[in-house]
């Protein structure tokens, strides 16, 4: 009966550990080159145009998709434009475009 308690009371330690060292608001680079960075933090990805200096953060949020709106949920909506950027969120995935045509798909 003690060895089944000890070993009870071990698993449970050990899952109350594991849950400790979790890092789920660390900072990841996605991207970074000459004319911009992208960060994750959690579901904020954040990008940062370097020759623009501007700075856009996007948050991910699920939602439902309500009867009669699919075709307003498959439309790109540009979000920003600039003389060195362009961002364009499609079906959650954010189009980074830059003024040398380079293109990157964040997901």
């Amino acid at each position: 009966m003690k060895k089944i308690t000890a070993l009870i009371a071990l698993v449970g330690l050990l899952f109350a550990l594991t849950a400790c060292g979790s890092k789920t608001g660390d900072k990841v680079t996605l991207y970074e080159g000459n004319a911009l960075k992208i960060e994750r933090e959690g579901a904020i990805t954040r990008i940062y145009d370097l020759e623009g200096g501007g700075e856009y953060s996007f948050t991910a949020h699920r939602t439902r998709a309500k009867k009669g709106t699919e075709d307003i949920v498959k439309t790109a909506n540009t979000t920003t434009t600039t003389d060195t950027i362009n961002i364009k969120t499609v079906h959650g995935i954010i189009i980074v475009t830059t003024a040398d045509g380079e293109t990157l798909y964040i997901k």
